[in-house]
């Protein structure tokens, strides 16, 4: 499945609201950068997006909330190298309209043929492994905690962030990441993908979504013994809910702002 297959995955709404962080170019890729204010960060998360990428001012937003209500150094790198659907139209027209009509359709694919292409796992999975070995091996961070959000495409590597071993490619030692959480994720294999966790792994998953289905959600449900591993199912949501919800929909926001809680306090239990 792709995202032009998701209807979720590219419909939505853009928040309101204007992002108070910064761009700066951190471990060589532009990145978003989200501060505490008048703190230094008691950690680091590095923020995993959506199909719509570092610019989405949803993904901004929220990695304010995290810096301020958390009081972490937020990150959101480029991890897409520019191929971003945000970098193809402008979301707010294409959430609303893509698909109203069946001309939208052959529109959708049009916009997201060149972005699921170039980041593909072979593409991007390089890309964030370097990253964020980088990070863990810099000065300046190496004794600092760090965690992993990951929402939607970004999901797929806050999982393999969480699995930290050899096999997936991401370290022999010591953990990249000392957390992970992650939002209707896609692009994963149930149930082994989640049986390979080792680091802290909490999951937010939508009642109703393509990627995981509700017997899926069940089964990464039944997985949720073994420590330490959560996951939260978000009655009334579908695929998008904790990122792309309609501020309008109280039911949506409510599920939103609790999926941003259940992060918050997973980093603080793990982080600090």
């Amino acid at each position: 499945m792709d995202a032009v297959q998701c209807r979720d995955c590219v419909s939505g709404a853009v928040h309101t609201g204007k992002p108070t962080g910064s761009e700066i170019t951190y471990q060589g890729l532009p990145t978003y950068v989200a501060r505490p204010e008048g703190t230094t960060g008691k950690g680091i998360i590095i923020f995993i997006t959506d199909i719509f990428g570092w610019e989405f001012p949803n993904s901004r937003l929220l990695a304010d909330k995290y810096a301020k209500k958390g009081g972490y150094t937020v990150y959101i790198p480029d991890f897409m190298r520019g191929y971003s659907t945000a970098a193809y139209e402008k979301p707010s027209s294409l959430l609303y309209t893509i698909f109203v009509k069946p001309f939208y359709i052959l529109r959708a694919i049009i916009l997201f043929a060149a972005p699921a292409f170039h980041t593909r796992p072979s593409k991007s999975k390089p890309i964030v492994l370097n990253f964020m070995r980088s990070l863990r091996a810099d000065p300046a961070t190496i004794n600092t905690k760090i965690g992993v959000v990951g929402f939607c495409w970004g999901g797929q590597y806050a999982v393999l962030l969480a699995q930290d071993n050899s096999a997936s490619g991401v370290t022999e030692s010591k953990p990249l990441v000392d957390a992970a959480f992650t939002a209707h994720p896609a692009r994963f294999t149930i149930p082994e993908d989640i049986e390979k966790v080792k680091v802290p792994l909490s999951m937010a998953l939508a009642e109703n979504d393509l990627w995981v289905t509700p017997a899926e959600a069940q089964i990464l449900k039944r997985l949720e013994k073994e420590e330490p591993y959560e996951v939260v199912i978000f009655e009334g949501t579908k695929h998008g809910f904790a990122l792309r919800n309609d501020e309008k929909d109280e039911v949506q926001m409510a599920a939103a702002e609790k999926a941003e809680e259940q992060a918050l306090v997973w980093f603080k239990r793990w982080i600090g």
